[in-house]
């Protein structure tokens, strides 16, 4: 019996190249609008926190509000692409969260020194490209998984998710400080 049985795994190259392009773009974008305008507290405070709660090895707080949005995220791509025809409407969220990912690295590039770099390049990075990839999986491959099992397929990438930057904080982030 095969429940868990998939159709034969096709990539949209349409879809995956489309959705590289507005990444480059949104980075660009994120990255000049940095540049351009005054950043909001909100953005600057929100940098700041992740800051102290890597550091401090605070996972609650990093945790669950990471998972909330992952699971908002990914149920929000596959709503679109497995309810709807329009799965390119999912480039226009994958352009707002890109922005908003360059605006935040390039927050912990430049206002928190050292620190903001290495938590930037160790944990932030990785795990939002992670979602990111997540994010484009389920929009292309949902139609595909068995009816049964395909509501928890965006709880199970969003756990995934999130234990990956459990890993990132706890275990890499944490021995590299120790070498360090």
């Amino acid at each position: 019996m095969r429940n868990l049985s998939f159709k034969e795994f096709s990539c949209d190259k349409r879809y995956v190249i489309a959705a590289i392009i507005t990444l480059v773009c949104s980075i660009i974008c994120g990255i000049v609008l940095f540049k351009l305008s005054n950043i909001n507290v909100y953005f600057i405070n929100f940098a700041n926190d992740y800051i102290f709660f890597v550091f401090n090895f605070n996972n609650a707080k990093l945790i669950i509000p990471h998972l909330l949005s992952e699971l908002f995220y990914l149920y929000l791509f596959f709503a679109i692409a497995y309810f709807t025809k329009f799965k390119f409407l999912t480039l226009i969220i994958l352009f707002c969260r890109g922005i908003y990912f360059s605006v935040y690295v390039a927050i912990l590039f430049s206002l928190n020194s050292l620190g903001g770099v290495t938590v930037a390049i160790i944990v932030f990075i990785p795990a939002s490209v992670l979602s990111v990839i997540f994010c484009c999986l389920i929009t292309d491959s949902c139609t595909i998984i068995n009816k049964k099992y395909v509501f928890f397929v965006p709880a199970i990438c969003a756990l995934i998710n999130t234990l990956t930057l459990l890993i990132l904080v706890n275990l890499l982030f944490r021995v590299i400080i120790v070498i360090v």
